[in-house]
């Protein structure tokens, strides 16, 4: 639909009898109209332009659509044309905003040079948060700005795809009033919908800045709707613009009722067109970097402070609210280690109970922890150093052995459980091959963090290397070849060991960097030999049922963008398996095939947790079998009806436009299941339907809030990952496994 083009007047013959406008008529008559406006009439400006300027016929003139008949004003076939050629107009005037935007990109590179450019980039780059306290003129610019960009691409629309239809006036005179009616029609509709986005968004009190609220039916509805009635005020505008630029008058009450119709439609589409690129460009890359004009307006600025190398473009754009409640979220986490270290060692103990013993994993989570709460503000360096050099001197003292009392381990492996007053095996537990990887994991990380010239510091270092080149990882080796999981002084080794893609490549890993007591690169091979490839959502995934296995390696190993032999063959690295995984989970809690209360998109997660008890209770008149601390996963993985907080908090980094929308829900929504250490580690709403969250389990576990804090902070700030990318041993071991630079 050209902007310019006849409408219906007073005079205008009536309708097509009432026969003719059965509903297949009415179809074709609106696919007609569509693909007039959305084929025909840009291919005739573009033609008409290109012949005008060359002098002479360069393109040939096809009609492949003929313009629909002028129907009566309000009758059915008159809805049709307009309907019609409402949505064919969204088609190129996307093209027209896409290469205006290219245009506009390179204007703003050159702007970079005038004294009032970066200025302008440096208003318009400002965070939601920062213009609330900018001046009038700086908000007024960021408010007409969407406008704006639409109004250049109107006017590309007008000059280059709007026929010239009057013999009797110059072409460029009419391809200038094309441009400015165009110009003036989509900057008064941008304007339009934003004032009326803005009041909504005050009168509703949300805001369409928040991810949740864009993907909620009230977000949605409020955008479209808003886009349609600033589309109707675009017609308005675009009727009385040509009609007056073209020297006749105002409009007719039918032109103007014509256009307001027909770009209503236009701005309903032209939304939904690009809320459906931005869910498909969400779900495809979430991760990726930002458009072309953010990029050029974070390197200007960048170029104008002399620190474009420190620009970090793929760090997450998070509105006020949202930074509040990661806030929050890791603090209360954080608490966990801080309240559950006993101390005089500094051990954490497994769960929040007070007889709970210490668990090494959770306190190599611990290690790790502490300086990310240094870089939060919320504990001093000194703090840190502290509590790490007291962690590391009892790990250090405590002896070793093949005793069954009075040792914390043996060959340089701790017991899975320790005393949390002395350091020393609790109980009759495991020498764990797995969680002392994860103490290893913590102890490297105390090594890489802790890089000061005071005593302390020296120390540290000192210690954490000791430890980590004490351990003898292939004492733990069996006959196949493989790590064992584990070994008792009453029992020898455990049988079962390690294969198989899931949490123990980080201890692969650290048993091949060693260099005291390394295993061979083959090793890896043979671990990865016996991973299973599943299909899920349509894509082959490395199958492992539940989330931690995805994660725990990851809290420290930055998988992104290296691949090894598994990966090279797959065409995908870890962290987007990871990715897949948590994707998976989420759209197996949306399906629901078990019909378990509670499960949605926001509400998701399955990992190794506690739950409601080893019980068969009656759940709409059929018994159900709950389970009490089980491995809940999918795919192949038992399902209760239990969802673990930090089987979705800690894959932030893996799916950040699922997972923080559920954490947005649960922050608001479930207060139930938020305690003063963080989440509670598990909650059933099937069990216990009496309740908002239904049953919600009252302890915490170190080794599921580690990960939530942990992996946080690699979403916000990478701070975890850029630690041990500098490590020398994991690095050698990643050489020796195979691993190598991805181009893709």
């Amino acid at each position: 639909m050209s902007l310019d083009r006849p409408i219906a007047t007073e005079k205008t013959p009536q309708a097509k009898p009432v026969e003719q406008e059965d509903a297949l008529s009415l179809i074709k008559l609106t696919g007609q109209s569509f693909l007039h406006s959305a084929i025909q009439s840009p291919m005739d400006g573009i033609t008409q332009l290109v012949n005008h300027v060359a002098d002479r016929e360069i393109l040939p003139d096809p009609k492949l659509f003929d313009a629909p008949k002028e129907a009566g004003f309000g009758s059915k076939s008159w809805f049709a044309e307009t309907i019609g050629s409402g949505f064919g107009m969204v088609v190129p005037f996307l093209l027209t905003e896409r290469a205006s935007g290219a245009l506009l990109g390179k204007a703003g590179a050159v702007a970079e040079k005038l004294p009032f450019g970066s200025k302008i980039a440096e208003s318009l780059a400002l965070s939601t948060e920062e213009a609330s306290t900018a001046g009038r003129l700086t908000n007024a610019m960021r408010f007409a700005a969407p406008a704006s960009k639409m109004a250049v691409a109107g006017a590309l629309y007008g000059l280059v795809l709007t026929p010239s239809a009057d013999p009797t006036r110059n072409f460029w005179e009419q391809r200038g009033i094309s441009a400015a009616s165009s110009a003036v029609t989509f900057g008064a509709m941008g304007l339009a919908t934003k004032g009326i986005i803005t009041g909504a968004e005050s009168g509703l009190k949300i805001s369409l800045a928040d991810p949740a609220i864009q993907s909620s039916l009230t977000g949605i509805g409020v955008r479209v709707g808003s886009n349609a009635a600033g589309g109707a005020i675009g017609g308005l505008v675009s009727a009385e613009s040509n009609s007056v630029l073209s020297g006749k008058g105002f409009a007719s009450g039918e032109q103007v009722a014509h256009s307001m119709a027909s770009f209503m439609v236009t701005g309903a589409a032209l939304d939904g067109a690009h809320l459906a690129m931005e869910k498909g460009a969400a779900w495809s890359n979430p991760s990726s970097a930002p458009s072309d004009t953010a990029s050029i307006i974070a390197q200007i600025l960048a170029k104008n402070e002399g620190r474009a190398k420190e620009v970090d473009l793929s760090a997450p754009k998070l509105t006020a609210n949202e930074t509040q409640m990661l806030d929050v979220i890791q603090k209360s986490h954080f608490e966990y280690f801080r309240q559950q270290s006993d101390p005089d060692t500094g051990l954490t103990k497994d769960r929040s109970t007070d007889a709970s013993p210490a668990s090494i994993a959770a306190v190599g989570f611990s290690l790790t922890a502490h300086p990310v709460a240094v870089t939060r503000g919320w504990i001093s360096r000194e703090e840190a150093t502290d509590y790490t050099l007291k962690v590391l001197k009892n790990l250090s003292s405590t002896p070793q052995g093949s005793e069954a009392t009075g040792v914390s381990g043996d060959h340089g492996f701790f017991y899975h459980f320790l005393d949390p007053k002395t350091g020393l095996r609790q109980g009759t537990n495991e020498l764990s091959t797995i969680d002392t990887a994860l103490l290893m994991s913590g102890v490297l990380f105390s090594k890489n963090y802790y890089d000061g010239n005071s005593p302390k510091e020296v120390q540290i270092r000192e210690l954490a290397d000791n430890l980590y080149k004490r351990v003898d990882w292939p004492w733990a080796i069996n006959s196949t070849g493989r790590l064992s999981m584990g070994w008792t002084p009453e029992n020898g080794f455990i049988s079962s060991d390690w294969q198989a893609y899931n949490e123990a490549q980080i201890l692969l890993l650290l048993a091949m960097g060693s260099p005291t007591h390394p295993l061979p690169g083959a090793a890896w091979d043979l671990f990865m030999s016996t991973s299973k490839v599943v299909e899920m959502n349509g894509q082959p995934s490395l199958e492992f049922g539940p989330m931690f296995g995805h994660q725990y390696t990851q809290v420290w190993m930055d998988y992104r963008g290296i691949k090894d032999a598994t990966n090279q063959k797959l065409g995908f690295d870890y962290f987007e398996n990871s990715r897949r995984a948590a994707i998976a989970q989420n759209q197996y809690a949306i399906a629901n095939p078990m019909k378990w209360k509670g499960y949605s998109a926001l509400d998701w997660g399955l990992t190794a947790s506690d739950g409601p008890g080893d019980v068969v209770k009656i759940i709409d008149g059929t018994p159900v079998q709950f389970k009490s601390y089980n491995a809940r996963g999918f795919p192949n993985g038992p399902d209760d009806g239990t969802i673990a907080p930090t089987a979705a908090a800690a894959s932030l980094p893996f799916a950040p436009e699922l997972v923080m929308p559920t954490l947005k829900n649960w922050y608001v929504n479930r207060p139930e299941i938020m305690g003063p250490l963080g989440f509670q580690d598990a909650f059933n709403p099937t069990f216990d339907r009496s309740k908002p969250s239904g049953w919600v389990d009252k302890e915490t576990l170190g080794i599921d809030q580690g990960p939530i804090l942990l992996m946080t902070e690699n979403y916000r700030s990478g701070f975890v990952w850029s630690m041990m990318k500098n490590d020398q041993y994991l690095n050698s071991a990643l050489k020796k496994a195979g691993f190598k630079a991805s181009k893709d």
